[in-house]
């Protein structure tokens, strides 16, 4: 990668990460907005937050544990956790640890080769569980794929950070990246099937791939992007309002996705667009950051105002919104009939509130604070 496009690109970062206050902190400690992953049959979700990855009862907002026991300061996790088909937890922290737990009680495995602790950088994105093996992306430009025991299969190198998993499509894997390039890779043996080329933005959000084959991806170049998934060739890019952070949302004959401008849009599969709109217009801190949410005929998501919208996926019309507090970067999901959002920075006389679950109506029905 040439000079200049590195300066440009750690820039970018650099001039995002404070925006969205992704790598704010005091005295060095990183922090970022929470991982939020939801197990309906189990009622339970399972949220990584600063210090702890917490399991809590989807019923009454209860905890259930936490991992670590105790907390420490240097180590932070914010990655939304992995189930696997073999009961694991898989979730990666901000001191360069891959962990698998067991999701019922937050035992750390033992005896295997977890944790993983070849990486030499950050864990951001998610980790994706598939097939008896475990896709991790770090921040030091690589891809880790390890085996259910926590070995080590083979390592994907890029030419910079991934901060999302690939998405599989049952034979293989594709991959989005911040060096501008989608790659198409063999999981068995890491073999890169194809490259994009520049698609003229970082990506930081996993493609939308449809049931043909087109991948659908947002870039920091303020697009979408349609790629034919046998070649890696552009079929057709869509501009936004703003860069595209968010993973896209199929549903149907529809993409949904939302961008830092703070606008939500609805494209066919033409890139044609349906509608777009823009709720927050009267503030500027209204980015759209994470992946939106469709339950029946309602489109839900988060927005850095602190507040949840819902609008009817037909014409993008406000339905209800819902005013949270803190920031909402994290995008909502669903646990059977409730909605659950994930606050960052929302206090109360009783601490820190860090999930907030609603009915589809928007009446809040619990919240979950965790005890110091």
């Amino acid at each position: 990668m040439k000079t200049s496009r590195l300066i440009l690109l750690f820039s970018t970062l650099f001039i995002l990460s404070s925006l969205l206050s992704a790598c704010a902190g005091g005295a060095g400690v990183a922090t970022s907005w929470p991982g939020l992953t939801v197990d309906p049959s189990q009622k339970v979700a399972y949220l990584a937050d600063a210090q702890y990855v917490y399991a809590v009862d989807l019923t009454n907002g209860a905890e259930k544990w936490r991992f670590p026991t105790k907390g420490d300061a240097k180590v932070t996790y914010f990655a939304a956790p992995s189930l696997t088909s073999d009961g694991q937890l898989i979730a990666g922290d901000y001191n360069k640890v891959l962990h698998s737990l067991d999701p019922l009680t937050g035992v750390e495995t033992a005896g295997k080769q977890w944790p993983f602790t070849q990486a030499t950088d950050r864990y951001i994105g998610s980790a994706l569980a598939a097939d008896q093996m475990v896709f991790a992306p770090n921040e030091n430009n690589s891809l880790y794929t390890l085996d259910s025991s926590g070995n080590l299969i083979w390592e994907f190198p890029t030419q910079a950070a991934l901060w999302s998993p690939p998405v599989p499509d049952g034979k293989y894997i594709y991959l989005a990246s911040m060096d501008h390039n989608v790659y198409k890779l063999d999981p068995a043996s890491g073999k890169q099937v194809w490259s994009s080329g520049d698609l003229g933005g970082a990506m930081v959000g996993t493609p939308a791939l449809s049931s043909d084959g087109v991948l659908y991806v947002g870039t920091f170049n303020s697009e979408l992007v349609a790629l034919n998934g046998q070649n890696g060739k552009v079929l057709w890019k869509a501009p936004a309002a703003g860069w595209v952070w968010a993973s896209p949302l199929l549903v149907g004959d529809t993409l949904y996705f939302g961008d830092l401008n703070g606008t939500m849009h609805a494209l066919g599969l033409d890139g044609r667009v349906k509608w777009s709109v823009q709720p927050d217009s009267a503030t500027s801190h209204r980015a759209i950051v994470d992946k939106a949410l469709v339950v029946n005929d309602t489109l839900y998501f988060s927005s850095e105002t602190g507040t949840l919208f819902a609008l009817d996926i037909t014409n993008g019309n406000t339905r209800w919104s819902k005013p949270i507090g803190g920031k909402l970067y994290t995008g909502p999901a669903a646990a059977n009939d409730l909605i659950l959002v994930a606050p960052m920075g929302l206090s109360t006389d009783k601490g820190n509130t860090l999930l907030v679950a609603l009915d589809s109506s928007g009446n809040q029905k619990w919240t979950f604070v965790p005890a110091k």
